[in-house]
């Protein structure tokens, strides 16, 4: 994986530019939590961390598990105000802000592991809601600091942030379709919801850092996965983890008469830019996908044309 993505130094002049609802084109052939964006926008922090697993609790009840567990078990504990506060203690102790984002990492990390540490699964969904908050309560943090920064376009900054906002479970949803169904659905919908909030966070963490001239800014990881192309339409690209190591399962939907799934692998050449190289569930189509922070394109290889003709280029702009 990439361990630096290529900073947005445009995000200083275009503050919303991190907003951008753009989608895809075919190209033929050749600072204080306990103050945060939350409130001042009316925001409600729980609201998309429970949707999935109040949804998912409420249509699985698994008849094979005799349940009595206790408050630690089932995921019970509000931690709310710890992470709240663990955030701000970061935020006020960090360094600068590529120190800041390891470390929301590692917080992250600290939660993903209460919920893989559990002992069933209804308690690793009901557990998967409070990795969310880590990157929900960082994510307002660098909105509000931002603002602070650029007051005189904090209006037009926090209606971007609310539309944006309000396609987060639904993305959420879209981004979990292999697992649609199964028991662990609402478990990695609420993963997908707090990668969401991560990848605004790196975004605005890169317009902070431009606006505070921090030269060395670099974000501490990088993955392909993610929801490419206009997030309020129908043309999009999503990677996401595949269940075999190295892998990443891969939807391209270019409209409703032209969508089609399949496995993606990377292959790094010397010298080249690196890809994963796509091929669809019926081994008709083939293609390579290469990745940025700002968008993705897709290009045909071999097709046998009855979706997507030969040497064909589809470039989906922005990365929800």
């Amino acid at each position: 994986m990439r361990k630096n993505i290529m900073k947005k130094t445009i995000i200083t002049t275009l503050l919303t530019a991190v907003f951008i609802m753009s989608g895809c084109q075919n190209q033929s052939g050749n600072t204080d939590a306990n103050s945060s964006f939350f409130e001042k926008t009316g925001v409600d922090e729980t609201s998309d961390s429970t949707t999935a697993t109040d949804a998912q609790n409420a249509e699985t009840t698994d008849t094979t598990e005799t349940q009595t567990a206790d408050s630690s078990d089932t995921g019970s504990d509000d931690y709310t105000e710890q992470i709240r506060g663990e955030v701000n203690e970061i935020v006020a102790s960090s360094a600068d802000l590529s120190d800041e984002l390891v470390k929301i990492n590692e917080l992250y990390n600290k939660y993903d592991l209460m919920r893989m540490s559990a002992e069933t699964q209804t308690a690793m969904n009901e557990l998967s809601q409070w990795p969310i908050l880590v990157w929900k309560f960082e994510d307002a943090s660098l909105a509000d600091r931002i603002i602070e920064k650029d007051p005189a376009n904090s209006g037009e900054y926090k209606s971007e942030y609310d539309r944006w906002e309000s396609y987060v479970t639904t993305i959420a949803e879209q981004m979990s379709y292999v697992y649609e169904g199964g028991s662990i659905q609402s478990m990695i919908i609420n993963e997908n919801i707090a990668m969401r909030y991560k990848q605004d966070a790196y975004s605005n963490a890169s317009a902070l850092a431009d606006l505070n001239g921090e030269v060395t800014f670099s974000f501490p990881d990088s993955t392909p996965c993610g929801f490419y192309g206009a997030y309020d339409g129908d043309c999009y690209l999503i990677i996401t983890e595949g269940m075999e190591s190295d892998s990443y399962n891969v939807r391209v939907h270019i409209d409703d008469d032209h969508s089609f799934d399949g496995t993606g692998y990377i292959q790094e050449y010397p010298g080249e830019e690196e890809v994963i190289h796509f091929t669809s569930d019926d081994d008709t189509i083939k293609g390579t996908i290469s990745y940025f922070a700002l968008g993705a394109t897709f290009y045909v290889s071999e097709t046998d044309g009855a979706i997507v003709g030969p040497e064909e280029a589809y470039y989906f702009t922005f990365k929800y």
